[in-house]
């Protein structure tokens, strides 16, 4: 009786139908931590045109594939084989209307993997739609201070939404697949580089696309809204512990153990200031720190250890 209600209400709403045939939403590890898996969201019509966007891509396009980190990533895929999905989520309540605007396609083979990382907190903002189709993906997630380690099986057909703690303090990965995956993220971007679908509201929306991938490159290159990390490979050898033990060696190396938000907001702020100087970046980005030295207040006691 629950669910048929639900389902009503969320009809009355204006949700899709697409929704009530989908599994029951769930939080693997609570509410408060940001990830909400939904199970068999994907409907068929849409692993298909998904499938024939990264075909075609790959392909087509097969010299512009990186292998990066373990995984292939596939340059972007055509806007017809996606939007309509991306649309059905905002129908659904599950992402904020008009939030989403750039996407970045990943293909994992046997054996494939990404390792621990933070997406780049400086470009792109809070909220990541995941989508999951082929093999079922183990997703681990490392607390960037203590090691705390939780993993969840991402089932094919999935969408998953990273939020919050999920997104901005717990490193995650992708331990090795045992068949063929492809996952296509969605996510909000303060830049029109590769990938983008839709139009950038920042004041940096304006620029041409190549002007922005400059831009996106010289971040990444003294990585603002990268979290750095010193791992010593002695250490990791001595101790016998391997590419996937992330948990270990944050518990042992203790590498952030005093690492916020805002103290790496006032390390990427000191950064571009000297690249500034140095002339290789001549763009204005205090708004984004305004922007963001706001944003970490307000969740620094959600985010406190």
């Amino acid at each position: 009786m629950k669910r048929l209600l639900d389902s009503a209400k969320h009809l009355l709403r204006g949700g899709s139908l697409g929704y009530l045939a989908s599994g029951e939403p769930y939080h693997p590890f609570g509410e408060d931590f940001g990830l909400t898996v939904f199970p068999d969201y994907i409907q068929l019509r849409e692993k298909l045109a998904l499938r024939s966007g990264y075909v075609d891509v790959y392909t087509q396009r097969s010299a512009s594939i990186k292998l990066s980190d373990g995984r292939f990533q596939l340059p972007p895929l055509p806007k017809h084989s996606f939007l309509p999905l991306v649309e059905r989520l905002e129908q659904d309540g599950i992402v904020p209307r008009g939030w989403l605007n750039n996407q970045t396609a990943n293909l994992y083979e046997p054996e494939d993997f990404i390792r621990a990382h933070i997406d780049n907190l400086f470009v792109y903002d809070d909220i990541f739609a995941v989508i999951s189709l082929g093999a079922n993906a183990l997703l681990r997630f490392v607390h960037v201070q203590n090691g705390e380690e939780l993993d969840v099986v991402i089932p094919d057909g999935s969408v998953y939404i990273m939020s919050g703690p999920s997104r901005y303090v717990y490193f995650h990965m992708v331990l090795p697949v045992e068949a063929q995956r492809v996952s296509i993220v969605f996510r909000r971007s303060i830049l029109n580089s590769d990938g983008g679908f839709r139009p950038v509201s920042t004041p940096l929306g304006d620029l041409m696309p190549y002007r922005s991938t400059q831009i996106l490159n010289t971040l990444y290159a003294k990585q603002i809204g990268g979290v750095r990390v010193a791992v010593d490979d002695k250490y990791l050898e001595k101790e016998e512990i391997g590419a996937f033990d992330t948990g270990k060696w944050v518990k042992g190396l203790h590498p952030l153990r005093d690492w916020t938000l805002l103290s790496q907001l006032d390390e990427d702020e000191a950064r571009v200031l000297e690249l500034r100087e140095k002339r290789y970046l001549d763009v204005d980005l205090s708004w984004r720190f305004t922007e963001l030295r706001k944003r970490y207040k307000e969740l620094e006691d959600m985010l406190r250890v």
